[in-house]
């Protein structure tokens, strides 16, 4: 027996990818933080190898957006749950290419010569799988759009992250355009034949864009956001 009802679910992934602890990094919070939710799956256990889709199709959210609840909503529009089944995690495909947007104030003790660190369309290092964007400091606050890349585990600037990666659900390949991420539900949920289930995330990127010191210039970056998921009748 299926229990169907429709979603409107406010959406993100707790991104645990990269959890560096950086000498001298400095952080802000940033004005764009777009990713790019391929699928999206609920399931019975943390190896998710019983699952149930609830969404598959390439849409970006900018979850720095005051507006991201009402424009993810849509991403899933039904999903059919088994009654008396316990449902423990999800488990979400993500591209590793993110748009960012934002600047952080230089506190004058990272080896950044100039008074902040901005995002820019084309650094002088591009981000990739193996380094942050890297970008002479800036005088100005003025920014724009900026591609950051999720690294790899292993042979990176930012060292080696398979226990990262291992202990908090990521899967990536390296070089990859998409990695996956498992991550367990405020508490388990097991519907009833009358049960109207509400997905629901909250989440908050207060001083998620950070940036160190490189030779003078900055090395930029984003961090996780924190994240809360639950289903609830």
């Amino acid at each position: 027996m299926k229990l169907i009802k429709l979603l409107f679910c406010v959406l993100l992934v707790n991104f645990f990818f990269i959890n560096p602890v950086i000498a001298g990094e400095v952080l802000a919070t940033p004005t764009k933080y777009v990713t790019s939710m391929k699928k999206f799956e609920l399931c019975t256990s943390s190896a998710c190898t019983t699952t149930t889709l609830l969404g598959e199709k390439n849409q970006d959210f900018d979850i720095a957006s005051a507006t991201a609840g009402a424009d993810v909503g849509s991403y899933i529009s039904s999903f059919a749950l088994e009654v008396g089944t316990t449902y423990t995690h999800v488990r979400a495909t993500i591209g590793t290419t993110f748009t960012v947007a934002g600047y952080i104030t230089d506190d004058n003790s990272n080896g950044i010569s100039q008074d902040y660190c901005v995002t820019v369309a084309s650094p002088t290092t591009a981000s990739s799988h193996t380094s942050p964007a890297i970008q002479a400091g800036s005088n100005s606050t003025t920014n724009a759009d900026m591609s950051w890349v999720v690294p790899n585990m292993t042979g990176s600037n930012y060292g080696n992250l398979t226990t990262s990666f291992g202990n908090n659900g990521i899967t990536k390949t390296d070089g990859a355009t998409s990695f996956t991420w498992i991550g367990a539900l405020t508490s388990p949920y097991t519907p009833k034949a009358n049960s109207a289930p509400k997905f629901t995330m909250s989440f908050d990127v207060t001083g998620q864009l950070q940036a160190f010191g490189s030779g003078g210039l900055c090395a930029i970056y984003v961090k996780p956001p924190a994240v809360s998921i639950s289903i609830s009748d």
